[in-house]
C-alpha cells in the first residue's frame, strides 16, 4: 500500500481533531396529559414523561417500538419473591437504561403489597437530575 492509500484510509473521527466537541441535543417533546397534549416541554420535564412512558409500555407488545423500549415486569406475575427481587431490578435498568439520558438507576425497593402484586420503588439519575419512580405490577 503507497502513501496516498494509506491517508484515505485515516478514521473520519482523525480528521476531526482537536475541534470536535460532542453536542447534546435538545430533549423537547409534547406535554401529555389526559391524553391530550397541552404544551411542549424540554429537559427534566420531558425526562420524567420519557420514563413515565417507558414504565408503562411492556416491551414486545406495540410493534411501533424497537425491542429495547419498555418494560419486562409483567413477566413476574406467580413467580417466587425472592426472583422477583433479583429481576425486578434488572428488569428496570435495562428498560431505562436503554434510554441514554439515563445514567444509573438504583432500585430502592421492592414490596409485595398482596399475593399477586409488587411495588417496585426506584431512583433514576439523568443527565437533567434525579428522579424518584414507583411501579406497581399486577396480575389483573
Amino acid at each position: 500500500m503507497d502513501e496516498n492509500e494509506e491517508n484515505q484510509n485515516v478514521d473520519a473521527g482523525d480528521e476531526l481533531g482537536d475541534d470536535y466537541s460532542e453536542e447534546t441535543l435538545p430533549s423537547k417533546t409534547y406535554k401529555v396529559k389526559n391524553g391530550r397534549i397541552l404544551a411542549t416541554i424540554d429537559d427534566y420535564e420531558a425526562m420524567v414523561q420519557a420514563i413515565d412512558k417507558i414504565m408503562q409500555t411492556e416491551r414486545f407488545v406495540y410493534p411501533i417500538y424497537d425491542e429495547n423500549y419498555g418494560h419486562d415486569l409483567n413477566d413476574l406475575i406467580s413467580k417466587d419473591f425472592e426472583y422477583i427481587q433479583v429481576e425486578a431490578e434488572r428488569m428496570i435498568e435495562e428498560a431505562l437504561k436503554a434510554d441514554d439520558r439515563v445514567e444509573d438507576v438504583t432500585v430502592d425497593s421492592v414490596e409485595k403489597t398482596s399475593q399477586d402484586s409488587i411495588l417496585i420503588s426506584a431512583t433514576v439519575d439523568t443527565i437533567f437530575g434525579q428522579i424518584n419512580i414507583e411501579k406497581g405490577v399486577d396480575s389483573n
